[in-house]
């Protein structure tokens, strides 16, 4: 394996554009070219002694070459190269080479399902190793987006659902019904989707609960019940009663009924944290109520 240092030295050579008399000479796009080849042989080695940070920046050097040679597609397909390498080492720089991708995948040659896909992985980086949950919820509304234009239910739901719960945990309750109504929508009807209705009608009351609005959340339970098969289930029959709490104000009516639903449906931290905030709710007016 050749020396990555020196295909980088002849890499930034070739990159050089040419000047003076000698541009009107000379084919740039053949000189990119060759230098993307140069950085992705030096990507390769460091890639082989698992230098993989190093290999990512190399692979986004090969990149931005290819794209100043017109190769764009090609282009496209090195920035996810290097997205790969980096983003267990460094995201940001992980997230900046795949939303390139994304964009000359989209923009440069329409290939959005395909960007649908990294869309959904753009998400899963900002959400868990940058924390940056604004552009995690944008990069999951996208790929939800494309991938219905796409007809590609099952996806677009799945995307709308991390969406959704990312806007719910930072208290956009509104904006959280609205994404969950649509997975709502596109599960209607489906016999594969049908049985995760239960769970999204659930999420939509908490969110109208946590957004203290038991009416909305009481025509949430009347909707859920005429529109599934099983009226009584064991998700609905929490639900009436966290908004008879809710009404009644009553916090510990409230977390002796959590309590009995996750004894035999263990409860996920979704639920656990919006359930909070919805007692939080509730304590805070009976405090408000005795001043």
């Amino acid at each position: 394996m050749s020396d990555p240092l020196e295909l980088i030295k002849q890499a930034e050579k070739k990159a050089q554009p040419t000047t003076g008399f000698f541009k009107f000479m000379s084919n740039d796009a053949d000189k990119f070219e060759e230098a993307a080849d140069l950085y992705v042989q030096a990507a390769n080695s460091y890639r082989v002694s698992k230098q993989v940070g190093s290999a990512g920046e190399c692979f986004m050097k090969a990149a931005e070459c290819q794209l100043k040679a017109g190769n764009d597609n090609e282009a496209g397909n090195t920035f996810v190269e290097a997205f790969k390498m980096l983003k267990s080492f460094e995201p940001s720089k992980a997230a900046e080479s795949l939303d390139k991708a994304i964009s000359i995948f989209t923009a440069k040659t329409g290939q959005f399902r395909r960007a649908a896909n990294y869309q959904f992985d753009l998400g899963e980086l900002y959400e868990t190793s940058l924390n940056d949950f604004p552009k995690a919820i944008a990069a999951y509304e996208a790929a939800g987006e494309w991938y219905g234009q796409d007809s590609a239910t099952s996806l677009s739901n799945k995307s709308y659902l991390k969406c959704a719960d990312l806007k719910a945990l930072d208290n956009q309750f509104f904006e959280a019904v609205q994404i969950y109504n649509k997975v709502v929508e596109n599960s209607l009807g489906n016999r594969l989707s049908a049985w995760s209705l239960k769970e999204y009608y659930l999420k939509i009351g908490l969110c109208h609960l946590a957004a203290t609005d038991a009416v909305a959340a009481k025509k949430t339970l009347q909707d859920a019940q005429r529109n599934t098969d099983d009226p009584n289930c064991r998700e609905y029959q929490l639900l009436s009663t966290l908004i008879d709490c809710y009404n009644e104000q009553d916090a510990e009516k409230l977390s002796a009924a959590v309590f009995d639903f996750d004894r035999f449906s263990k409860l996920d931290n979704w639920k656990t944290t919006i359930l909070l905030k919805i007692k939080d709710s509730l304590i805070s007016q009976e405090d408000d109520d005795l001043l």
